[in-house]
């Protein structure tokens, strides 16, 4: 009969088995660190890159609203006046000649609804584009409504709204109609897409 009996004071490890499996384990979170704190870098250095493209922007902003600031208080001077109201003169009659009545026309006839027409147009300048002042005659409150939902889903009209509403009795030469004041926003197809589709 063989009897294994262990005369050691202390048990029995394998201690190549545990630096192995502790040296794979601290060698995988040493990678992982580097990679975390590579990937911690990168975005550091990209937001102290994106934070000065921004200063610096902000800055060409700030000079723009100076060198306007300087400007327009120049053009503001009371021996400038006349001059101020030339460029005014002029600026409006240039977009005035740049506006195609028959692009508009053109861009109303695919929204208008079978049952309303335009009585005027009034077209105005600002400062977010051109502005419509419409007067447009339906047989009900309904036409009225059809004609600035297919305005708010043409990309031709922004922001169309009905202003006012007014009554008009039959006469001798037509039926009882409502008018509409109707107020949007205006913006033409650049003059290369006319182009094109005049050529068509």
């Amino acid at each position: 009969m063989r009897l294994n009996i262990n005369l050691a004071s202390q048990k029995y490890e394998d201690a190549r088995a545990f630096y192995m499996r502790w040296g794979t384990g601290l060698g995988l979170l040493l990678v992982m660190t580097i990679v975390l704190s590579s990937l911690a870098w990168s975005s550091h250095s990209q937001s102290v890159q994106a934070n000065q493209r921004i200063a610096e922007l902000q800055r060409k902003i700030a000079d723009l609203d100076r060198e306007k600031a300087a400007s327009e208080a120049i053009l503001n001077r009371p021996e400038n006046h006349d001059v101020r109201e030339q460029a005014r003169f002029w600026n409006e009659r240039i977009r005035q000649r740049e506006f195609s009545w028959t692009q508009l026309f053109t861009d109303l006839e695919k929204v208008m609804p079978n049952r309303a027409y335009v009585v005027a147009v009034q077209p105005e300048s600002s400062d977010k584009g051109t502005k419509l002042k419409l007067v447009v005659a339906a047989e009900t409150h309904d036409n009225a409504n059809d004609l600035v939902k297919r305005m708010e889903g043409s990309t031709r009209f922004r922001h169309p709204s009905i202003a006012a509403e007014h009554f008009q009795p039959a006469t001798k030469t037509g039926p009882a109609v409502v008018q509409f004041d109707i107020e949007a926003y205006y913006t033409p197809p650049p003059s290369t897409a006319v182009a094109k589709e005049g050529k068509k």
